[in-house]
């Protein structure tokens, strides 16, 4: 009952350890057991199967019978679609590999989403136990959702119009392996999104469940986001972008292993609250669940505790929430480069107050602007990027623009213009008002004034001139000189000294006169 797709050659899985033996589940409460898996980790990895509740959860979806159901989260991370294959064997070596002696065992599935958290409330509120063909809301019912394997397109053109998003069966115990494989498809997966995935056991015999991604590296191929795997929160610092980007959830869990040594995985939770830069914590009443609606600034802690009542391991975990509209800094900038060497380099120098920089949000983008009209405005140079550093770049008078990544609520322009020391390759002294006298760029930003000495190619002193004024025309005692190559000396304050004492520099060298 699968799809012939081509194959990778290592699994793509989920790990998580449980006990073999479940007792019968309330299906109002039974997708709250939800763990995380993710189909790109680099090796393989496996997850135990369930045993002993061969009642399961009575007839949902496309399956009229749901023994020994486990239930796992996926989170999206690039967007795009996902094909896996559920496989389902008796693992004798224990190796997480199944050998060609190693028999398949029957699996079933069924999944729903998108979510904004893993954590369902009320999952028979939330999770559609049947199909709605008429799309009218009312008698919702299993007997019109339909295989995936007899109907291919149904769920992903969502004709049962619910939130199911794919279901399958193996219907007859064929000796042929490949009927006892299911195929598991989400088309157009978005980043951030939840999907609930509950996988039955209709053998009853204890072995292993993979899930593996058969489009991984393919175009148009998303994957999905293996830091749900480690234990509490995935993040360390989540930045928003504006007042109005609040509540956001943040969510976290501490599951459990089978060791050795075992480790119970976390069934109780508590959340807390310090403010930013602070390490004194506040619970925050009724907040029990492993997800939380944050609105507004602070650290939020989460603590998980076991079915004795322990505090389980890695716990507690916690993460940073900042308005980054909000917060206060300054730009400044270093220019490597001496003064009339051609092409310079710049880098941005952003300075926060000590909260922000301590719980780490320094994270920001660069943009730089130049004046290509003569005093008349700055125009974009180079666009955002996240290195504060800019190579290659020409004489001339720039600004730095900068903003916290993605959020163009906090941008910032430097009040400072960065006025870069150098000079024209040639001239054009033909009356056509373009380039028509040659002159230092930048003389301004002395603050003693530098002079130019102007020589012919046989070191003949043709003009001295007094930068930022008329500039040389291009004659000597009246008559025009003829286009060739000319030398000049110039005797100027090192801007690289701007905060300091300048120093007196000389530097020499040619353009051209192109008539």
């Amino acid at each position: 009952m699968t799809k012939l797709l081509p194959r990778i050659s290592l699994f793509f899985v989920l790990i998580f350890f449980q006990n073999t033996c479940f007792y019968a589940q309330d299906f109002d409460t039974a997708c709250q057991t939800t763990q995380p898996f993710c189909s790109d980790a680099s090796e393989d990895l496996t997850f135990p199967n369930t045993t002993g509740d061969i009642d399961g959860l009575g007839e949902v979806g496309c399956l009229n019978t749901t023994p020994n159901p486990a239930w796992y989260f996926i989170l999206i991370d690039e967007p795009g679609q996902l094909v896996f294959d559920i496989k389902q064997w008796v693992d004798e070596d224990g190796d997480n590999r199944r050998d060609s002696r190693e028999r398949l065992l029957d699996v079933d599935f069924i999944a729903w989403g998108p979510f904004p958290t893993s954590y369902i409330i009320d999952c028979g509120d939330q999770l559609s136990r049947g199909c709605d063909l008429n799309a009218d809301g009312d008698n919702i019912r299993p007997a019109e959702c339909v295989n995936n394997a007899d109907e291919p397109d149904f769920y992903i053109d969502d004709l049962d119009n619910t939130n199911i998003v794919d279901c399958s069966y193996a219907r007859a115990m064929l000796d042929d392996d490949t009927n006892k494989i299911e195929t598991f498809t989400l088309p157009e997966a978005q980043s951030e999104e939840y999907y609930i995935i509950l996988i039955t056991n209709f053998s009853d015999e204890a072995g292993v469940i993979q899930l593996e991604q058969t489009n991984v590296g393919e175009d148009g191929a998303g994957t999905t986001n293996c830091s749900v795997l480690e234990p509490g929160i995935a993040q360390d610092r989540i930045a928003v972008c504006g007042p109005g980007s609040y509540p956001i959830t943040v969510e976290g869990r501490f599951p459990g292993s089978a060791g050795p040594p075992e480790v119970l995985a976390a069934v109780d939770f508590q959340w807390s609250r310090a403010d930013l830069g602070s390490d004194t914590f506040t619970p925050l009443p009724g907040e029990t669940l492993p997800f939380l609606e944050v609105n507004g600034n602070g650290v939020y802690r989460l603590q998980g505790f076991d079915n004795t009542g322990a505090e389980v391991p890695n716990s507690p975990d916690q993460v940073s929430v900042l308005d980054v509209t909000g917060i206060t800094y300054e730009i400044g900038y270093s220019i490597a480069e001496s003064s009339f060497s051609g092409s310079y380099t710049i880098t941005a120098e952003v300075t926060t107050d000590p909260i922000t920089e301590s719980e780490g949000f320094t994270d920001f983008e660069y943009s730089l602007y130049r004046d290509l009209n003569n005093g008349n405005g700055f125009f974009e140079y180079l666009p955002y990027q996240s290195s504060p550093v800019f190579e290659d770049v020409p004489p001339g008078d720039y600004q730095i623009i900068a903003r916290y990544a993605n959020c163009p609520d906090s941008e910032l322009e430097d009040d400072e213009i960065i006025m870069i020391l150098g000079y024209p390759k040639f001239f054009t002294p033909n009356g056509d008002s373009f380039h028509d006298t040659w002159d230092i760029i930048n003389p301004e930003d002395q603050p003693t004034a530098a002079i130019v000495y102007i020589f012919d190619r046989y070191g003949k002193l043709l003009k001295q001139i007094i930068p930022g004024g008329s500039g040389w025309d291009g004659t000597y005692n009246g008559s025009p000189m003829p286009s060739s190559q000319y030398w000049f000396r110039v005797e100027f304050n090192e801007q690289e000294d701007r905060d300091v004492e300048r120093t007196r520099r000389v530097f020499k060298g040619s353009f051209s006169l192109i008539r």
